[in-house]
């Protein structure tokens, strides 16, 4: 955490990522491959807390979700096995319950949120991330969602490349693997931005908001 830091909500975003039934569900895409996401069903609750702790302070919400084509032509032509291949996991496939946010936060999205769909690991490749950020004027951005070392790093990492500063929600993050988690908060906080609990975020907002 960087001592010190003061947070203006007027150039600052909530990303939050890929916070969807195939992530974030026990009956999601993960789940149903045999894979253990209960560290990322357990962030659901704080997600939500982080996103009306923001909400009340007029930071404009990114929600940005992950959707697969279930007939991508790119990557049939890789001759090593993608990810999903190797895991056997089939997640957020387009058009389907498992690419939808998880209920008990898309009891949370509002019109006025922002929308962007991803079809790679960064929320930056390809999509309307970017210029949305610039239109409004955003230099900080909050992270938050999942998984930390795969959709957000690569994230993280976009956002350093193009200039913004960032803040790694710890507690609103999370890994199927421990060390591959606390590797992401580690890199994040020696290269790409700071860390910071959602406890230690509501306190500096706080002090921001007086």
């Amino acid at each position: 955490m960087s001592e010190g830091l003061k947070i203006d909500p007027k150039s600052t975003a909530l990303v939050v990522i890929d916070m969807q039934n195939g992530y974030c569900h026990d009956g999601g895409g993960l789940r149903l491959a045999g894979l253990d996401n209960r560290p990322q069903i357990a962030i659901v609750p704080r997600v939500k807390s982080l996103v009306r702790l923001c909400r009340k302070a007029q930071i404009p919400i990114v929600w940005v979700l992950q959707e697969h084509y279930p007939d991508d032509a790119t990557r049939k032509q890789h001759i090593i096995p993608s990810h999903m291949d190797k895991s056997g996991a089939c997640v957020a496939q387009r058009n389907t319950w498992d690419a939808e946010p998880v209920q008990e936060l898309k009891a949370e999205m509002r019109p006025e949120d922002h929308y962007v769909k991803k079809h790679r690991m960064s929320a930056f490749y390809n999509t309307t991330l970017e210029v949305l950020l610039r239109m409004l004027g955003r230099r900080l951005l909050i992270i938050s969602g999942v998984s930390t070392n795969v959709c957000v790093e690569s994230t993280i990492r976009d956002a350093y490349f193009r200039d913004f500063d960032q803040i790694l929600v710890s507690d609103c993050t999370a890994s199927l693997h421990e060390e591959q988690y606390r590797a992401t908060l580690k890199n994040t906080e020696i290269y790409f931005g700071t860390v910071m609990t959602l406890q230690e975020l509501s306190e500096t907002l706080g002090a921001a908001l007086e």
